[in-house]
């Protein structure tokens, strides 16, 4: 019976651990379905018109001269809480509206039940998107948390993650009603005229010869050969996963699951004339869903270079033929637009898609990486252009126009610090007072203070009551209103702020301008708002902290406000910052004068910021590195960190390394030097190229690895070969090493000295002890001292005869005699030793005794190892690290299949015309295949260096979609994408452009004029 009872209590614990499980499982379970429709995606002149307000903020034309700090926020219109009620629960008193937490898992667990809200058959109500009437009171209470999205700050371009199990529901993103809408009369529209004369890029070629197309054609095929290769293997191991694994033949999924390689190489295939396979792989293309991802946040910056411009590419090349990659494009950027919709319009950069998200409201981060908030522009302008719909091309322009008025204010005027603040919220410190402190703070007469009815007023100043900004009476809309004046296209996005009281300031037309310094006090929320206050997002770390649960006790701010806007700036104003045309920049600089291109040079400030931009790199950042051949005259743009306070005297530091990122720096200088005239750009252009060239030709392997360090030279103009200098740097802890060293030796010889010492006091009174014969007379006598110079005694010997104590003997106290009691009388030793006796030798030998067990019991003194010599640690760093000539450190051995020193070599050879490009070209191309090639593809490798590199199995998209389509039009017919006809994204994606041949832009997604039906190479487009 005993043994049944223990039995049944196991059972029923085991089916209470199986529904746990379950229940728990469903809970997991996030990805619910919804009614998204992706037909509904297609209709491309949808607009959120019908989100109408009754009075909207101005948006004032954007004045470098006159632009204003103090800018007001686009704030949610309460029409949101009605449209979102089928997916959230609008807070009420003493709730609080959901907010991101830091990490996934938390959310998930907290969002089952409004994710599970979300039903199959939901279709979003109409009549939910319209204008609600509500008193100021009802908006202090339902004006929803703008949080940082500080989910975004940590994410990754690149993130595996395990991939759904099979016949699980899949949560969908849906269309909802924007937080922050901008009227269709306040978008910037896209611009439109007579394109200026561009002057023209490329090199007239002239005919070549049979025996040269012979050879160049044999090139081309072996290209397309390697592509072919890794196309295959991608084909059949991977097809519509992100990447093949080359050398194990696995898929994985960094980028969404949304085929990356397979929409990224679209353009290859119809460049090199794989007209069959596009085709299949378009039709592949319609199974995508980008409604949905197995991942939780998409990353803008890497989606839309390689998704959106695969795609748009795809459908300019094979002329407007395939409807469907233009309805996928479209269906992809209605997700991402979602990660606009803040309160200064500046992206999400990690947007998190899922409706639970979704429906929050969010504002850019904090540290957000430059390339990745200022490199979306010629695909959303593209995109704009095919599709009429300018919300593709308002939502680029407002991140340029902030990147325009920020960039003569930073540490290095012209160029802007790899860490961004897009928040648009300066966050002032706080001081948060209790409700005993505040009347002793309080002053009926000063600005912001403390009044019982919960609102912040001041001299002058009207009562903000439900407001969002200075002498705002009304917010029943928070979207922008269009400007009442006519302005540019780079004049749009700001926001004008109404009914300041006291005299405004005024431009000659009249027109308000800000005031500088000008701030607003936010209400000081009442007992009963407290409930949206008690969760503070810590915007750098998420961590979240409660708000003591009592309101009457807990601590309230001061007048101070929460936030004071503010455009694009440094995340701090005293640490250091970080300049660079490198990682986490590069493409910000490269795309301005692409845009200004695909915009056909009617937008002047994209080559205003080029050439500010170009003229401070060089000025700081460009250096030539000492190499073994001075007469081959190289230059490398490296980074700079600076720090003191802005404003104060530029502290800045030159870091001179090499990224294989920065290679791309060459072709752009190039095409700058061509389209804006700036001559001496063009040698600078072919010297930089000639770098990244010199660092292929150094290693063993003849690939360029991702980032080493180089010696600055003195001059541009010259610099010799000095060996002794490369040697101190392969050697910088030289003397810090032998100083080391020294002071090792020095302290060791000390402690040897004092352990020694030490060793042999405690060892002569267990020697003499057992040495020696204790005296037995009841008193010293008195005797003859032995002559040391009648028998040569050693020295220790000598000492002890001389250090008799008076009377004769030796004494030693008893309680250092082992074995002896601690209160014993001092033991007297015999002195009674005559050398002229017999019981001398007797003395002797136990004197001798004594030494040889003293010296035996010491421990011997430690001497460290010498060190090696400069020249034999050099040698060893040399032999060990593989360090090439002239470069004394490698930060990453890596190659992973990168593109950007064959992009210049390609540009190089297309402006120039000079075919040592085209060689040096196919000894890289070769150099590549051979360390790379495997068994389905190619593979990056971990060690550059090493003549035999190991392979990382990993091949990434760009590999199929620019690294192998820069090499193949290189020794393409230079009519085949010329660089006069396309403009190239960063991920080597051509865009049509407009040229003087061209009609008048009207943006009808096909450009007319002679070169209209020109034959480029394979194909006709």
């Amino acid at each position: 019976m005993l043994r049944f009872r223990r039995y049944r209590i196991f059972l029923v614990f085991a089916v209470f651990t199986l529904a746990a499980l379950y229940h728990f499982a469903s809970v997991r379970d996030w990805e619910q379905p919804s009614g998204a429709s992706v037909e509904g995606l297609k209709k491309l002149g949808h607009k959120d018109s019908t989100i109408t307000t009754s009075e909207a903020v101005a948006v004032t034309p954007l004045d470098s001269q006159k632009i204003a700090d103090t800018r007001t926020s686009l704030q949610a219109p309460e029409s949101i809480k009605a449209a979102l009620s089928p997916l959230i629960t609008s807070p009420t008193q003493g709730q609080t509206l959901p907010q991101e937490q830091t990490a996934e898992e938390e959310v998930l667990a907290d969002t089952t039940s409004a994710a599970a809200a979300v039903s199959t058959d939901y279709v979003q109500p109409q009549s939910a998107i319209t204008t609600t009437s509500v008193t100021g009171d009802q908006k202090a209470q339902s004006t929803p948390v703008v949080t940082e999205d500080v989910l975004t700050q940590g994410g990754q371009g690149r993130l595996e993650v395990a991939p759904l199990i099979s016949g699980k529901p899949k949560i969908h993103w849906s269309r909802l009603p924007e937080q922050f809408p901008v009227p269709s009369k306040s978008i910037i529209p896209i611009p439109t005229g007579k394109v200026k004369a561009i002057p023209k890029i490329q090199y007239e070629f002239r005919d070549e010869s049979p025996s040269a197309r012979f050879d160049r054609e044999r090139k081309l095929a072996s290209i397309k050969d390697v592509f072919e290769h890794s196309w295959a293997g991608y084909k059949k191991y991977a097809w519509l996963e992100d990447e093949l694994s080359p050398m194990s033949g696995k898929a994985r999924n960094p980028f969404c699951g949304w085929a990356a390689t397979l929409v990224d190489s679209l353009d290859t295939l119809w460049i090199m004339g794989m007209e069959q396979e596009f085709e299949t792989a378009t039709q592949a293309v319609g199974q995508i869903d980008f409604t949905t991802s197995i991942r939780s946040d998409i990353p803008l910056f890497e989606t839309t270079i390689r998704y959106l411009g695969g795609l748009v590419s795809a459908y300019d090349l094979s002329g407007s033929k395939y409807t469907v990659l233009l309805d996928k494009a479209v269906e992809l950027a209605e997700v991402l637009m979602g990660a606009f919709d803040t309160p200064n319009r500046m992206p999400i950069t990690f947007y998190h898609w899922s409706p639970i998200f979704a429906s929050q409201t969010h504002r850019a981060g904090t540290h957000v990486v430059l390339a990745e908030l200022g490199s979306l522009s010629v695909e959303f302008t593209r995109l704009a252009q095919i599709t009429k719909e300018a919300k593709y091309y308002d939502a680029i322009a407002r991140i340029s126009n902030e990147f325009k008025l920020w960039q003569n204010n930073t540490r290095i005027p012209g160029l802007w610090p790899k860490s961004v603040d897009a928040s648009g919220c300066k966050k002032p410190d706080v001081k948060l007072t209790t409700p005993l402190e505040q009347p002793l703070l309080s002053d009926a007469g000063s600005v912001g203070a403390h009044v019982p009815n919960g609102h912040v007023s001041g001299a002058g100043e009207k009562s903000l009551e439900g407001a969002v900004g200075p002498g705002s009476t009304d917010q029943t809309s928070n979207s922008l209103e269009a400007p009442t004046d006519e302005m540019d296209g780079a004049s749009y996005g700001r926001t004008e702020i109404k009914d300041w009281d006291g005299p405004a300031n005024t431009d000659e037309a009249g027109k308000v301008i800000a005031r500088e310094g000008a701030v607003w006090h936010p209400t000081v929320p009442k007992e009963s708002d407290l409930s949206k206050r008690q969760l503070v997002m810590d915007s750098m770390t998420g961590n979240v902290s409660k708000v003591m649960s009592n309101p009457s006790l807990a601590p309230v701010q001061s007048a101070t406000p929460d936030c004071v806007f503010q455009g694009l700036n440094s995340p701090s104003k005293m640490a250091i910052e970080d300049f660079t045309l490198g990682g986490m920049a590069d493409s910000v600089y490269e795309y301005l004068p692409k845009e200004y291109m695909l915009l056909g040079g009617l937008r002047e400030e994209y080559r205003t910021m080029y050439e500010k931009a170009i003229d401070a790199t060089n000025k700081y950042l460009l250096f030539r590195p000492m190499i073994p051949d001075s007469n081959r005259d190289i230059l490398v743009i490296g980074s700079a960190s600076v720090s003191g306070s802005l404003g104060s005297p530029m502290d800045l530091k030159l870091r001179a390394e090499q990224q294989h990122l920065l290679c791309f720096a060459g072709g752009m200088y190039a095409i700058g030097a061509k389209i804006f005239d700036r001559k001496a750009d063009m040698d600078i252009a072919a010297k930089l190229t000639d770098g990244c060239v010199w660092a292929y030709e150094s290693t063993p392997t003849g690939i360029m690895p991702e980032g080493f360090m180089l010696m600055p030279c003195e001059s541009r103009d010259q610099c010799e070969w000095n060996e002794t200098r490369w040697y101190n740097e392969l050697d910088p802890g030289r003397s810090s090493r032998e100083q080391t060293h020294l002071e090792q030796e020095q302290a060791i010889l000390k402690s040897s000295k004092e352990t020694t010492a030490g060793q042999v006091a405690a060892k002569i009174p267990q020697i003499e002890h057992a040495s020696l014969v204790p005296s037995t007379s009841e008193g010293p006598k008195e005797q003859e001292s032995p002559n040391p110079t009648d028998t040569p005694l050693a020295k220790r010997q000598l000492e002890a005869i001389e250090n008799k104590p008076p009377g004769g003997g030796f004494i030693k106290p008893a309680n250092e005699i082992p074995g002896t009691p601690t209160n014993a009388s001092p033991v007297h030793y015999s002195s009674d030793l005559n050398p002229k006796t017999e019981n001398m030798v007797e003395y002797i030998k136990a004197t001798n005794t004594q030494d040889q067990a003293l010296n035996e019991s010491i421990v011997p003194a430690y001497t460290p190892p010498p060190i090696p010599t400069h020249e034999e640690f050099v040698q060893y760093r040399l032999k060990n690290e593989r360090l090439p000539i002239g470069v004394p450190s490698i930060m990453s051995r890596k190659y992973i299949l990168r593109p950007e020193a064959i992009e210049s070599v390609f540009i190089m050879y297309r402006i120039t015309g000079d075919e040592i490009w085209r060689e040096k070209g196919w000894k890289m191309f070769n150099a590549i295949h051979n360390s790379t090639q495997a068994e389905f593809g190619n593979t990056a490798i971990f060690d550059v260096t090493n003549d035999t590199p190991t392979g990382m199995d990993e091949m990434e998209s760009f590999w199929l979609a620019e690294t192998l389509k820069y090499f193949y039009l290189l020794f393409s017919d230079p009519t085949l994408i010329s660089l006069d006809d396309y403009v190239l994204n960063t991920e080597a994606h051509p865009f049509k452009r407009p040229n003087l041949h061209s009609e008048p832009l009207h943006w009808d997604g096909v450009w007319l004029g002679a070169k209209a039906g020109k034959s480029f190479g394979l194909h006709s487009l």
